[in-house]
């Protein structure tokens, strides 16, 4: 066994004619020691260490969050994609709320973890895992082989055998449960499960057992389970049937708090190093002591920021819906228990920090996101603190009517639940947490009917919610492939009524309608549902006695609802209309979508077949893909795949599409999107043999059509997926002049402050750019010009990032007074709309040109006067930015001409250009006070 590079004392000892490593361990052995030592034994195993996955998963619709370690390597267990690695270990971050309401009260419930697992693809099984468990716990881990228990499965005797013959526990010390306790799984309601052997920590008689044979299993707190192996064998499905995996595997996990708990032999998680780092910044922000009634609004408060901070470094905030509902519960539950001890006004987002400070060595996606994190939890406590008072005394107003005038037991009914919800923002668990507190009761039956009744008498447009279009029979024929207008028959029309209520309609007349939308359902339409990623279509349809707008296009069931407005006249049931597509919008998207295929296809080439697609939207303006890839892509890769698609556009590719049965399309080899659900029929769409896949979308005839593709931005969504934004046809050709539009005017304002030795090679690349700009149209619409203006842009970026250097060194060999600058800088003053920075400096004009570009570097929306003077003479200097001057319309040499016409006495002269002007002359009889009063008042009059 190779020796584990752990950062505590280590010795090689040989028992029963093998090696094993044991470790001294010290008092400090800390949550990162831990992480460190679990993963080098791991890889001493020959598994691959994988990083943490975000928080949000990847392309499964069945969770909102990575609730266990396993959650990212789901397709491998279930075979759906090959794993890098039979073999697998990961530290991985994890978030749960099924427990919310005993975060707190409990010495080990948390929402946000961390679960230290290995895992087994088809490689080894429940010898080995539990060969390693224990190996690891007995030898890397500080534990008394006699105080460690475990638990199986009912009837799994092969786990038994391995416990008892191979490993040697004791055969009391094995205990059967059943199937809530020890078989685990799916992560979501699909996919990979099993039965499962836990490891238990006998902490000793002085921990409460309510048992007079204590064991696993029992209530208390005496016996800690740290360690759950899950032999993965079967494979859930929607209906409820457990399949055999095609390949069995392991799945364990191990709380990296809880074990640490047991490791330092602690009270509870919240005593282990790491939190009680991050406990006392909460002390100390809060300004109180971890002691008495304090200590659960701290736990609290150290979970739930410790918890927000991750979730959203991940990409995932507060908000009204899905996920983002679940952190807002989570924050503004923080601030109920920051309100019991004592908290007035924003404090959470001050603990982000201390909660980057440190797990940041560990997950460095946490230092990127501080500020961001930061600014928006301390956006929502604002916001939340406000009416939180005020809420909190109605909850209270609530109670104490309860008690003076009812007569029945103690219950906050629905009504009220909902008047908390909807008018104060406190969501029901949070009136329920203060109510239980108080021994109340809530209704929540009673709050769901009043939401119901919300959402009946809600007005806002279709969004895909079909509640309240639920009602909708009619079957509508798509026959927009063929053709983008046809004469179609009303079957059905739906309104909102004043009420609020959408009810189904006979007519509807343009005197209702004002700014509100109505539903259209005709036996057939050209328009395409939102459907795929692809936006619903947009048009008219007008007919003997009404003209209307089709905003959007939604399906529910077999039914295709056209979202109308701008009503004229009066339409009915039965009536016959025309119904025409937005032609032009529909041409966008069809070559938005078609490129979509083109460019997964591209990726696929480029990177192999791990490559799927997570998500889309084509939008008539643009294109959005995400996609399975764990590195970003370089800007040379980047480049790759826009030439490979531009390649195939101009190959002018066949475009054809064809229906199959299921079974027969998936012999073609076309590609499938994870997460889409396809009938027996599907219909493939083929682009050449370049790109072959499943979709119901529309699309152009020749790959021709779609012109050029331009990728404008390559980011990721989250952990394992990459997001591409790009621009296609027309819209790309307008990327390329509006960015060269930006790079001309970027050199016009760069140039006035380059110095030696970069003043040649800016020159030559605004001479470029210029011979570039006289090319032909087809030149420039070029996937080539793309790459040209992209490489200069970065050009120009790293000039002006070495000229500001140049000039701070120049400043520095001219000694330049810094300080003084920065003095003047502080000084700026707003005159006519305009920014003026003056002042009196000394040098001449080559040292007064330094100071400008060092004023102008950090205050480029400012017009700049120096003036500066000797026995002999006296100089003055105008200068502003290129674009400030371009913005405001101010002229340097203009001013500098005037103030010669003015004072021929002082014998002027000067000149320049627009952004820099300059001019000396001579000192008066008065002498050189009375010239700087005169040069200056004249020059802020021409402001």
């Amino acid at each position: 066994m190779p020796i584990l590079l752990l950062p505590v004392l280590k010795t090689i000892v040989r028992m029963n004619n093998k090696w094993f490593l044991t470790i001294v361990l010290s008092k400090s052995f800390t949550i990162k020691e831990i992480r460190a030592s679990f993963l080098e034994y791991f890889k001493s195993k020959r598994h691959l260490i994988e990083k943490s996955a975000s928080l949000m998963p990847a392309e499964d619709p069945t969770l909102l969050f990575t609730t266990a370690g396993m959650v990212p390597f789901k397709d491998y267990f279930s075979g759906i994609v090959s794993p890098p690695s039979p073999r697998i270990a990961s530290v991985q971050k994890c978030f749960r709320t099924t427990d919310l309401s005993n975060v707190g009260k409990t010495k080990r419930h948390m929402s946000m973890f961390e679960m230290l697992g290995n895992f087994s693809f088809g490689d080894y099984f429940k010898k080995e895992a539990i060969e390693f468990a224990w190996e690891y716990v007995t030898t890397c881990l500080p534990f008394d082989k006699e105080k460690i228990w475990v638990t199986i499965y009912l009837d799994d005797d092969e786990a038994f055998d391995i416990w008892h013959n191979h490993i040697g526990m004791p055969a009391h010390k094995i205990v059967r449960l059943g199937k809530s306790d020890n078989f685990w799984g799916p992560a979501g309601s699909t996919g990979a499960c099993g039965p499962c052997s836990e490891l238990y920590l006998d902490r000793g008689e002085q921990y409460t057992c309510f048992s007079d044979d204590p064991k696993p299993g029992d209530e208390g707190e005496r016996f800690m389970e740290f360690w759950n192996l899950v032999f993965n064998q079967f494979d859930l499905k929607e209906n409820g049937d457990y399949a055999p995996l095609k390949s069995t595997g392991i799945d364990t996990g191990a709380g990296l708090e809880r074990l640490a708990t047991l490791v330092q032999g602690v009270d509870s998680v919240f005593d282990t190093d790491e939190l009680v780092e991050l406990r006392k910044a909460v002390e100390e922000v809060y300004g109180v002591k971890y002691a008495g009634d304090n200590v659960e609004p701290i736990r609290v408060l150290t979970d739930h920021i410790r918890a927000l901070t991750f979730t959203m470094s991940d990409g995932i905030f507060p908000s009204n819906e899905s996920r983002g509902y679940v952190l807002r519960r989570l924050l503004r539950r923080a601030l109920l228990f920051g309100r019991k001890i004592g908290q007035s006004e924003p404090l959470l987002y001050k603990l982000v920090p201390a909660v980057v400070k440190i797990y940041g060595y560990f997950y460095p996606e946490l230092n990127s996101s501080l500020q961001l994190i930061s600014d928006y939890i301390h956006g929502e406590e604002r916001r939340f603190l406000q009416t939180l008072e005020v809420g909190y005394q109605k909850i209270n107003d609530i109670m104490h009517h309860t008690k003076e005038f009812r007569n029945s037991e103690k219950v906050i009914t629905g009504k009220e639940i909902f008047t908390l919800y909807d008018t104060f923002g406190f969501p029901p668990e949070m009136t329920q947490e203060i109510a239980e507190s108080e021994g109340f009761k809530i209704d929540l039956a009673g709050f769901g009917a009043e939401m119901e009744k919300q959402r009946n008498r809600g007005k806002s447009a279709w969004k895909g919610d079909a509640g309240a279009l639920k009602d909708i029979t009619a079957l509508t024929r798509f026959v927009g492939y063929e053709t983008d207008h046809l004469l179609a028959k009303v079957a059905e029309l739906l309104f909102s009524e004043d009420s609020g209520k959408t009810e189904a309609r006979k007519s509807v007349h343009e005197h209702e309608v004002n700014n509100r939308v109505f539903y259209l359902v005709t036996d057939q339409t050209p328009c395409y549902p939102e459907s795929g990623g692809q936006m619903g279509d947009s048009g008219f349809a007008h007919g003997k006695h009404f003209n209307c707008k089709i905003v959007d296009t939604q399906k529910q069931g077999n039914s295709i609802i056209h979202v109308c407005e701008a009503l004229e006249g009066e339409i009915a049931v039965g009536a016959e209309i025309e119904i025409k597509i937005d032609a032009e919008r529909r041409e966008n998207l069809r070559k938005n979508h078609s490129v979509t295929h083109l460019l997964n296809a591209a990726l696929r080439k480029k990177f192999g077949t791990h490559i799927r697609q997570s998500g889309s939207l084509v939008d008539p303006d643009y294109l959005r893909f995400d996609f399975t890839h764990p590195n970003r892509l370089t800007e040379n890769e980047v480049e790759e795949i826009e030439t490979r698609v531009n390649s195939a556009i101009a190959q002018k590719l066949p475009v054809n599409t064809q229906e199959l049965v299921k079974a027969e399309a998936e012999k073609t080899g076309a590609v499938m999107n994870f997460g889409e659900k396809y009938g027996e029929v599907v219909r493939v769409v083929r682009m050449d043999d370049y790109s072959i896949e499943f979709c119901g979308g529309t699309h152009v005839k020749n790959t021709g059509d779609i012109k050029l593709f331009l990728i404008a931005k390559e980011s990721s969504p989250g952990a394992g997926n990459r997001r591409i934004e790009a621009f296609s046809s027309d819209k790309a050709c307008q990327k390329i002049i509006e960015l060269e539009n930006f790079l001309v005017k970027q050199l016009q304002t760069e140039s006035h402050q380059i110095v030696d030795p970069y003043k040649d090679a800016f020159e030559k690349l605004q001479t470029e750019l210029q011979n570039h700009i006289q090319k032909s149209e087809k030149e420039k619409f070029s996937i080539a010009y793309w790459h040209f203006l992209k490489k200069l842009e970065t050009q120009i970026a790293g000039f002006a990032t070495a000229n500001k250097k140049a000039l701070k060194k120049s400043a520095a060999s001219l000694d330049i007074n810094e300080t003084l600058l920065d003095a003047l800088i502080s000084q700026k003053v707003s005159q006519n709309d305009r920014n003026m920075i003056c002042g009196t400096v000394e040098g001449g004009i080559p040292r007064m040109k330094i100071m400008v570009d060092y004023i102008r570097s950090k205050s480029p929306d400012s017009i700049i006067i120096l003036f500066s003077s000797d026995s002999q003479k006296w100089s003055l200097l105008l200068a502003t930015t290129f674009a400030y001057a371009e913005q405001t319309g101010f002229d340097a040499s203009q001013a500098i001409k005037k103030i010669m016409a003015a004072h021929p006495e002082l014998k002027v002269g000067g000149g320049g250009k627009k952004e820099l002007a300059q001019a000396t002359g001579t000192i008066p009889s008065e002498g050189i006070a009375a010239a700087e009063k005169i040069i200056l008042e004249n020059a802020k009059k021409l402001l």
